[in-house]
């Protein structure tokens, strides 16, 4: 199985644009790759973390501020500790997962499902989650996670290529897309 970052693309490019709305607290990017995000994060947020199964080959993240720590999706975290919890999960639909940075399992959910679960855990009953999928994924298995944790998945933004459509979507508790900044406990 390789082991390797993952490289910005437009995908990243999605979710980054999306993440400036944002603003609080404390904050996870699960998969953080590169920790271009982190950069990104670290404008809004007090406390910013990421987490990957590899070691980022680029350090501009430290100099802003931002942690990396390298675990397996949310796992090394408490429960409810987070503001909100981003992530851009492999999500090429693949018959095994071969390449990490990529291939995101059976109907290219199996990667995304395991990061979601792990972020319903880790984020704060008031706190959201925000992801980005494709097109060539389901979303009815997304929207059946959240609701059996009380969360529901709303669309904020897209972004058509000439292969996919990305969609980004938030998670919360709060049944609309929300202003984007926490209550500070």
């Amino acid at each position: 199985m390789k082991g390797r970052a993952y490289v910005a693309s437009d995908d990243s490019v999605a979710l980054r644009s999306a993440l400036t709305r944002y603003s609080g607290g404390v904050c996870l990017e699960i998969g953080a790759g590169n920790g271009g995000n982190l950069i990104e994060l670290a404008k809004s947020f007090e406390l910013v973390a990421g987490t990957d199964l590899v070691k980022p080959t680029t350090h501009d993240w430290k100099e802003h501020g931002a942690n990396y720590v390298i675990a397996d999706a949310a796992s090394c975290f408490r429960e409810g500790v987070f503001d909100l919890v981003a992530f851009n999960p492999p999500y090429v639909p693949s018959e095994g997962i071969t390449d990490r940075a990529v291939d995101g399992g059976r109907e290219g959910t199996e990667v995304a499902m395991r990061f979601l679960r792990s972020a319903l855990e880790v984020v704060r009953k008031e706190g959201r989650i925000v992801m980005l999928t494709s097109s060539s994924n389901p979303v009815d298995t997304l929207e059946a996670t959240c609701a059996e944790k009380g969360f529901t998945a709303t669309k904020i933004s897209e972004r058509r290529l000439f292969f996919e459509t990305l969609y980004v979507y938030e998670i919360s508790t709060v049944p609309k897309y929300g202003s984007g900044e926490f209550l500070q406990s």
